[in-house]
């Protein structure tokens, strides 16, 4: 996978380690790539640099545990930064919208959702939610977008229409440390579970495959995809 690369793969809890690493590179910044589901403690074999940082990231939600460990790199001299800084064609554009357009109902639902994501972003809960009409089926939790979007498909009243996927970053969330990601393995959780209306923040979400690419495969579903602006400009319309 790192093939042409140099790369050094070390043990969770080793954070010493990652440390000594890094600076025997020269290396001042720090990219967080990829997703990171936290294991059990007794599962974890922590150096001193570990336990130390542990102390403070005891079942904290994740925005403020990655502002910790953002903090500890910095005292390292090691900045975190974005991975926006490396891949900007990664970003999903401001105004972005796929083949599909959304109904009138879709675009009410997607509106709703987002106000339920806004009054909820404060606390460290989810970047996702899937509303009906203005009936909120399911918020991100700890499972995930794709296990939240799984379990979601049970829920829906499939005599209804207008189910919407919306996903954003949260209010006050260090983007930097953390963007949200969509791509082709979460569209494919949208299709099985039949949601075909999808509404995304536009600049602040990582394509994890290229954009045209997803648009293709959305329009080959009938899945609509677009982001708050260009929803807002068709309403102005």
């Amino acid at each position: 996978m790192f093939e042409g690369f140099e790369s050094v793969c070390l043990p969770v809890g080793k954070v010493g380690a990652v440390i000594a690493s890094l600076k025997q590179a020269e290396c001042d910044k720090l990219a967080l790539v990829g997703q990171f589901k936290r294991p059990a403690f007794s599962d974890i074999s922590l150096d001193k640099s570990a336990l130390a940082l542990m102390g403070k990231l005891m079942l904290t939600g994740d925005d403020a545990a990655l502002r910790i460990v953002a903090a500890y790199f910095d005292e390292q001299n090691i900045a975190v930064v974005s991975n926006a800084e490396y891949l900007p064609q990664q970003v999903l554009p401001l105004f972005y919208r796929t083949q599909r357009q959304f109904t009138a109902g879709e675009g009410g639902a997607a509106k709703h959702a987002r106000t339920v994501l806004d009054n909820l972003g404060d606390l460290d809960i989810g970047q996702s939610v899937i509303v009906q009409q203005r009936r909120v089926l399911a918020i991100e939790g700890a499972e995930g977008t794709n296990e939240m979007i799984a379990r979601t498909a049970e829920l829906m009243d499939k005599s209804q229409p207008d189910t919407v996927f919306v996903k954003m970053a949260k209010s006050g969330q260090d983007i930097a440390l953390d963007m949200p990601v969509f791509g082709l393995e979460t569209l494919s959780y949208l299709e099985k579970s039949g949601i075909r209306a999808v509404c995304l923040e536009g600049e602040k979400i990582m394509l994890a495959d290229p954009l045209d690419v997803i648009s293709a495969a959305a329009d080959k579903a009938g899945i609509s995809i677009c982001t708050f602006a260009s929803l807002s400009e068709k309403a102005d319309d």
